[in-house]
């Protein structure tokens, strides 16, 4: 034990002193004092003494060190492969009757001397609850992965790993269990390790996304297991009908690897399956990974975008290029001069720099069909042309230019933009335009202001606006193309400045859609997935209201009907509809607000990925890799009794005891106020008592 205090304890010599002075001279002069018995005397100035001097001591701020002795007992961790492959096997009974006994002999054997704990891993690490070797994945990783996390610094005895041997999501669990420092791991393999005669569908690649009347590649990997010089028909179809087919032709190898191109009509727009079938061979055992089925968005149109300048401009070429991966969109360009009115509408208008050439039949042409336009309005815009666009107010403006950087507003919240894109705006160089204050006009919302230094101006650079039913946005500067330079020079990359662009533009063209109904959902879902809808209702001002009701129903590919009501969350909507059957669904979300009926309608698909079906064979060199390298042992796991006795014979698997150090301060203990309140009330007490006030 030490000792330390905020004041030298050299202070107790005079804390001494002034209880004892304190003791003796307060009871010196009393004369009914002195009339009393000795006993009475000792003790009244003996408890004055013991009160004084304790609260002093409580005021130097003594702490002792208290030093405890704990022991913790080893952790047995036992991790169970829960995936349907552990079942795949001849021996699936076997391994489910052998996993309850293992836990049977755990806790007879281990269960006084050490802790154990029971997991399961497929598609995620869980506490073991049900075990029943459902799970359609497996990312053995994660699991020794999560054991690092919650037993850092923990007396882990060893780890019971029972597996197969397969994992289809995430890395090799060797890197993640060789952070499990001086544990270790004692493996049992399920499963048959001799491959079985099989072929599969191993992968596919295609565009989740086409056009109405285009073709799209499909891309399928064909692998084979002790299939040899035997062929295969590997045929594509759509509606029930076949629209192609190719021979797989198999050689004398026992394993073997092919791969298959088909360039499909996308003829009928809408959600579309495509049924992908590898022809059975005789003698081939698994035939559920003969069938595979994909599902392609094919739309029936883009929304067309049009940059309106008098010349070219990098801003055009650096906006083109961030919008050139949105397939939704297709991006031209014409000089102001050539564009002609009455030819096809465009669904949206990037006017660069309207001062130069400006013209104002495209402007009335712009604002009668209700356009949405972004303006971007560099040095070459005047007050006068600004005023004309009634979408800014330009004041004090004088003949020269300014540089002005931007700054991300904080209460901006018409869309989302990531933290690392709110971070490069701060980065990015000045834009510039015309020197004067700026006042933006009609309904807005300022995604960025001006900045001087490090002082944020009440000026945008950067906003939206509704001018009647028209949506319009405006950047008060030119050179935003130096903002795509900057992202690549400080990240290597053009990701901040492609999201700010097609976030801006995508907002634009949803605007046009003015008051009603917004649902957003994922269109492709796997089975193990939670289907969740989320929904935005939005009011002639365009504000998000949560007043009406909104109805959803789904009605899957078998006829069955799902009725559920979305539930408000904050200013929108949500509805969780858990886990579905694979298959394709048609949904309808409907409401009513003051009168008028709002309806929207669409696909999803529920897909049946089981990636556990394409293991023909148990991995067991994986098991061994593990054990070899952490000093544990692989057995089967009919033998798990062996590695139990081994665990249990090992000297470096032990309780072990540790000091744990504690800080106390005295003035914290409750004890020493007990006793200093029961000498104050005990002197109180014989004082009364004996008839002293």
């Amino acid at each position: 034990m030490s000792i330390n205090a905020a004041y030298s304890l050299w202070f107790l010599i005079p804390c001494l002193l002034i209880a004892a002075a304190a003791s003796y001279f307060l009871y010196a002069k009393d004369s009914w004092f002195s009339q009393q018995i000795k006993v009475i005397r000792y003790a009244l100035r003996g408890l004055r003494f013991f009160s004084v001097f304790l609260l002093l001591l409580l005021l130097i701020g003594i702490i002792y060190q208290q030093t405890n002795y704990k022991e913790e007992k080893p952790v047995i961790i036992t991790l169970i492969d829960n995936s349907s492959s552990m079942v795949s096997f001849k021996d699936s009974a076997a391994v489910k009757q052998n996993t309850k006994k293992l836990e049977a002999s755990l806790k007879e054997k281990f269960g006084n001397a050490y802790q154990l704990d029971f997991y399961t891993i497929g598609s995620k690490f869980k506490v073991k609850s049900n075990l029943n070797f459902k799970e359609s994945s497996s990312a053995l990783d994660l699991g020794f992965e999560s054991i690092c996390n919650q037993y850092f610094n923990r007396n882990i005895g060893a780890v019971l790993f029972v597996s197969d041997g397969n994992y289809n999501i995430g890395e090799n669990p060797l890197y993640a269990a060789e952070k499990l420092k001086l544990c270790p791991i004692f493996t049992l393999g399920a499963g048959d390790t001799v491959p079985r005669k099989d072929q599969l569908i191993k992968n596919t690649v295609y565009n989740d996304l086409v056009f109405l009347k285009s073709q799209f590649p499909l891309e399928i990997d064909i692998e084979s297991n002790r299939i040899q010089n035997k062929n295969a028909v590997l045929s594509v179809w759509h509606n029930g009908k076949k629209i192609g087919s190719q021979t797989v032709n198999y050689d004398q190898n026992k394993h073997q690897f092919h791969q298959f191109t088909f360039l499909i009509d996308a003829n009928t727009s809408g959600f579309q399956a495509y049924q992908i079938k590898l022809s059975q061979i005789e003698g081939e055992q698994n035939l559920k990974n003969n069938l595979q089925t994909i599902y392609v968005d094919v739309i029936d149109s883009r929304s067309k975008l049009l940059f309106l300048s008098s010349a070219p401009h990098p801003d055009i070429s650096a906006m083109r290029s961030a919008l050139s991966e949105n397939e939704n969109l297709t991006a031209e360009y014409q000089n102001i001069n050539e564009f002609k009115i009455g030819d096809s509408r465009p669904d949206l208008v990037v006017w660069h720099e309207p001062g130069v050439g400006y013209n104002e039949k495209i402007k009335n042409y712009l604002n009668e069909k209700k356009i949405p336009t972004l303006y971007i309005l560099g040095p070459n815009t005047n007050s006068n042309i600004s005023n004309k666009l009634k979408v800014i107010s330009i004041n004090n403006s004088k003949n020269q230019n300014d540089e002005i950087r931007g700054s991300f507003n904080s209460g901006f919240s018409t869309f989302e933009l990531s933290d690392r894109c709110k971070e490069a705006i701060g980065y990015y160089p000045p834009l510039t335009s015309k020197f004067g204050s700026v006042s933006p006009l009609n309904m807005t919302s300022v995604l960025i202001n001006q900045r001087v230094g490090t002082i944020t101006k009440k000026d945008p650079l950067f906003y939206f606006g509704r001018n009647q039913d028209q949506a319009f946005g405006v950047i008060y500067g030119e050179g935003i193309w130096r903002w795509k330079l900057n992202d690549f020079t400080r990240n290597a990359n053009h990701e901040n400045f492609n999201e700010l662009i097609n976030k801006s533009i995508n907002f634009l063209l949803i605007k046009q859609q003015g008051e009603g109904l917004s649902i957003s959902f994922e269109k492709r879902l796997n089975k193990e997935d939670q289907v969740i809808f989320n929904a935005s209702f939005y009011n002639a001002a365009l504000m998000p209201i949560t007043q009406p009701e909104i109805q959803l129903q789904l009605k899957s590919n078998k006829g069955k009907i799902f009725k559920a009501q979305f539930g408000a969350s904050g200013t929108s909507y949500k509805a969780n509809l858990g886990k579905l059957s694979p298959g394709k669904y048609e949904w309808s979300a409907r409401t009513t607000f003051q009168g008028k009926t709002y309806k929207k309608s669409g696909y999803f698909v529920i897909e049946d990925i089981s990636l556990e079906q394409n293991n023909a064979f148990a991995n067991h060199n994986t098991l061994k890799q593990l054990s070899n390298s952490s000093g544990g042992k692989y057995r089967p796991l009919s033998a798990y009794q062996k590695s139990l006795t081994e665990i249990l014979n090992r000297d470096d698997i032990a309780t072990i005891e540790y000091q744990e150090h504690a800080f106390i301060d005295l003035i914290d203990l409750k004890l020493l106020f007990l006793l200093l309140l029961v000498a104050l009330g005990a002197e109180w007490f014989i004082r009364r008592y004996y008839g002293h006030y």
